[in-house]
């Protein structure tokens, strides 16, 4: 009888192993007046595991307001999105009763935006930059 149940086992084991190997759920077999049935849990395939890249630190996004009301101008080397300040750096003025008032980078960083024109009007509070920092 211990020779059957070895027989049985590995044709069980036979049976697991070519369930795995074809990706099958279950087999049923049928012969004469006999059916025997294999069947596997269902497993759920993980995704291959990708390595995530460490995000960055998020750099903030600061801006630069004018201090005064009046007329911006930009620096004789004009500040440009992209440009990257290394330590404070005069981006422009604002003229006020023919006074230049410098408007400065506060430190280092990197422009994303240069919302004012030159000439424009502007008033106390008015975002001229967003610099980002990291």
């Amino acid at each position: 009888m211990s020779d059957e149940k070895n027989d049985i086992a590995a044709h069980v084991r036979a049976l697991a192993a070519f369930l795995v190997a074809n990706d099958l759920q279950q087999i049923c077999i049928e012969r004469e007046a006999e059916t025997f049935e294999v069947a596997r849990a269902p497993v759920q395939k993980e995704s291959p595991v990708r390595a995530q890249p460490t995000p960055a630190p998020r750099a903030r996004v600061e801006q630069i307001a004018s201090d005064r009301v009046g007329i911006f101008h930009f620096s004789r080397t004009t500040p440009y999105v992209g440009d990257v300040l290394d330590g404070d750096r005069e981006l422009g003025y604002v003229e006020q009763l023919g006074i230049r008032n410098p408007i400065r980078s506060r430190g280092a960083g990197r422009i994303v935006a240069v919302l004012q024109a030159d000439g424009d009007l502007v008033d106390y509070g008015r975002p001229l930059f967003e610099v980002e920092r990291s």
